[in-house]
C-alpha cells in the first residue's frame, strides 16, 4: 500500500492549518485546499496546494482529481468550510435573497459532492481492504440548537441552513457505509451542556485541539458516533 494521503478542504490559520501539520506529523501527504493556496510557502512546508472553491462542483471535483492524480486517493479528508451571509435586515431571515440562499447552500451541497468524491477513493484498489476511511465535517451546534436559544441568533440563518444539511448528510453515510469500514463524522467543539460554546472566541485558538481530535478520529480502530461532540479539555461529550 502506497503511503496514506489527506485532503483538507478549508486550510485557514486556524483548524485546517493544525490539523495538516498533525496528519503530516502522523505520516501522511497532505493536500491542502483552499481559493487561492499560497502555493510557495505550503510546497516548502512540505503540502500538496490545491486550488477549490466549495461553491462550484466543477472546481471541487477537479481538485480531487489533483490530488488523486499527485497522491493517490486520500484515506482522510476533512471538509473545513463554513460561510455566512450577512442578512440584509439584521434578525430577519426573509430578507435574504433566493439567490443568496441559493449559493450558501451550495456549500453544503459540496459536502455530499466531496463525500461522493471521497468515497470512490475510499473504495479504491490503492486502498484495498486495509484501514479505516475517514470523512469529517468541523461543525458546530447550530443543527440541534433552538432557533431562540441563548447563544443562538437569526442573524447565523445561512450557517445554520449550511450545517443542518451537513449534519443530516454525515448521519445518513454514516449509517449506510459503516460496514465498509468508512467514517463520517460531523465533529463539533462544545461547551458544557453539549451545545455552543460559553466563550464563543475559543473556537478561534481551538486549531490544535480541533486537530488532536481529528486524527483521532482518522485512525481509530472502530468508529465512534457519526456526531462527536467535544469538549475544550478534548474530551468527547456525553450526556451523562
Amino acid at each position: 500500500m502506497s503511503q496514506l494521503a489527506a485532503f483538507i478542504i478549508g486550510s485557514g490559520g486556524n483548524i485546517g492549518k493544525h490539523t495538516a501539520a498533525a496528519l503530516k506529523a502522523r505520516g501522511y501527504r497532505v493536500a491542502v485546499g483552499s481559493r487561492s493556496p499560497a502555493r510557495t510557502e505550503l510546497e516548502k512546508e512540505g503540502y500538496v496546494p490545491v486550488a477549490v472553491d466549495v461553491h462550484s462542483a466543477d472546481s471541487v471535483r477537479a481538485a480531487f482529481a489533483q490530488v488523486n492524480k499527485e497522491l493517490g486517493p486520500p484515506s482522510v479528508v476533512v471538509f473545513n468550510v463554513a460561510t455566512l451571509q450577512p442578512l440584509p435586515t439584521p434578525g430577519d431571515p426573509l430578507t435574504l435573497s433566493h439567490e443568496a440562499l441559493t449559493r450558501e447552500t451550495a456549500v453544503a451541497l459540496s459536502v455530499f459532492l466531496a463525500a461522493q468524491e471521497a468515497l470512490a477513493g475510499f473504495r479504491s484498489a490503492a486502498h484495498g481492504t486495509g484501514g479505516p476511511k475517514t470523512f469529517i465535517v468541523t461543525g458546530n451546534a447550530l443543527p440541534w440548537v433552538a432557533a431562540d436559544a441563548p447563544g443562538n441568533s437569526m442573524d447565523y440563518f445561512s450557517l445554520n441552513i449550511q450545517k443542518l444539511i451537513a449534519w443530516r448528510l454525515m448521519e445518513v453515510f454514516s449509517a449506510r457505509y459503516a460496514a465498509e469500514n468508512i467514517r463520517f463524522y460531523y465533529a463539533t467543539l462544545v461547551g458544557a451542556s453539549g451545545d455552543t460554546l460559553e466563550n464563543l472566541g475559543d473556537f478561534f485558538t481551538s486549531g490544535p485541539l480541533h486537530a488532536k481530535v481529528y486524527v483521532d478520529l482518522a485512525t481509530r480502530p472502530e468508529q465512534d458516533d457519526w456526531d462527536y461532540r467535544f469538549t475544550l479539555d478534548g474530551k468527547k461529550w456525553s450526556k451523562e
